[in-house]
C-alpha cells in the first residue's frame, strides 16, 4: 500500500458548534479523501427541550470547497449513536478508512501527515486510537495538564462489512495506538464562553452522569482560583488541572481564532 491507495473518509457530526467547525475543517480538509458533515437542526442529542439553533449549517454550506469533497447533510436524529451512524455510512463508497473527528477537534498539518504515513504502514490493524490534549476556557485558553488518559478511537478501516459499534469504535479487529509523537488530537471541549458550556451540560447525551453543580462549584469557581484540582465535569480526577498556553503550541488554524487570545469574554 502507498500513500495515494489510503483514501481516508473523515466523518463529522455537529449540533450548535459554530464555535469551532469552520476551524475543525480547516484543519482536516486537505488531509481528507472526502468529508461527511451532518448538522443536527433539531434539538441535540436528546435534550430536555430544543436549543436555540446557532449558525453551524450556514457555517458549514459557506466552507470553501474547491476539490469538491464535503458531503453536507441536514437533519433530526433522536440520538448521537443515530447522527453518528447515518454519517459514517455516507462514507460507504467513497473511503477504505474512514476517520472520526468531533466538531471541536482540531489537527496540525505536521501530524496529519505523520498520521497518513503510520496508518499506511500498518494494514493489517484494523483501529487506531489517539491521545489528545483538551483545551479549557477562553481569552486566552489553557490545558488540562497532564493531559487525560483517555484514547479515543479515530481511524478504522472501511469495508462492506465494517460497522459502527461505539461513537467511534467499529466492529474491525486489531487495533493499535498512535504513538504521541506521531499525533495527537486538540480538542476544545471546554474552550468555550460561560454561556455555552451551560448549553453544552443542559443537552449533553451525559448529562444524567454529571457532578452536582459542577457548573457553579468548578467551572465558575476556577476563574477565581486558578490552582482549583480535579475539574472534570463527570470524572474529576482526569482533568487534574489547567496550565496556561502558549499561542505558538497551538494547531495552525487556532491562531487566529478571537478565543486564543487575553481579552475580555
Amino acid at each position: 500500500m502507498n500513500l495515494r491507495e489510503v483514501r481516508i473518509g473523515v466523518y463529522v457530526c455537529a449540533h450548535n458548534e459554530c464555535d469551532y467547525i469552520a476551524y475543525c475543517l480547516r484543519s482536516i480538509y486537505d488531509f481528507a479523501h472526502v468529508v461527511a458533515i451532518s448538522v443536527n437542526t433539531g434539538s441535540g442529542w436528546g435534550g430536555p427541550s430544543p436549543a436555540p439553533l446557532d449558525d453551524t449549517l450556514e457555517l458549514v454550506r459557506s466552507f470553501p470547497d474547491p476539490d469538491g469533497k464535503l458531503l453536507i447533510v441536514p437533519g433530526e436524529w433522536g440520538s448521537e449513536m443515530e447522527q453518528r451512524t447515518a454519517t459514517f455510512d455516507l462514507l460507504r463508497p467513497k473511503a477504505n478508512y474512514v476517520m472520526t473527528v468531533d466538531a471541536d477537534e482540531v489537527y496540525t498539518q505536521e501530524h496529519l501527515a505523520n498520521l497518513r504515513r503510520f496508518v499506511m504502514m500498518r494494514p493489517w490493524v484494523g483501529q487506531f486510537r489517539i491521545r489528545m490534549k483538551t483545551y479549557w476556557k477562553i481569552n486566552p485558553f489553557w490545558v488540562i495538564d497532564p493531559p487525560e488518559p483517555y484514547r479515543r478511537y479515530l481511524i478504522s478501516k472501511f469495508r462492506p462489512s465494517t460497522r459502527l459499534v461505539g461513537f467511534s469504535r467499529t466492529n474491525e479487529r486489531w487495533r493499535c495506538t498512535i504513538p504521541q509523537r506521531v499525533a495527537i488530537f486538540h480538542h476544545f471541549s471546554y474552550a468555550r464562553p460561560d454561556a455555552r458550556i451551560r448549553q453544552k451540560l443542559a443537552y449533553t447525551s451525559h448529562r444524567d452522569d454529571l457532578v452536582p453543580n459542577w457548573y457553579e462549584n468548578v467551572w465558575l469557581k476556577w476563574d477565581e482560583d486558578h490552582s482549583l484540582e480535579n475539574l472534570h465535569p463527570m470524572h474529576p480526577a482526569e482533568y487534574k488541572r489547567a496550565i496556561p498556553v502558549e499561542l505558538d503550541s497551538l494547531p495552525e488554524v487556532m491562531r487566529d481564532h478571537p478565543f486564543a487570545r487575553m481579552g475580555a469574554r
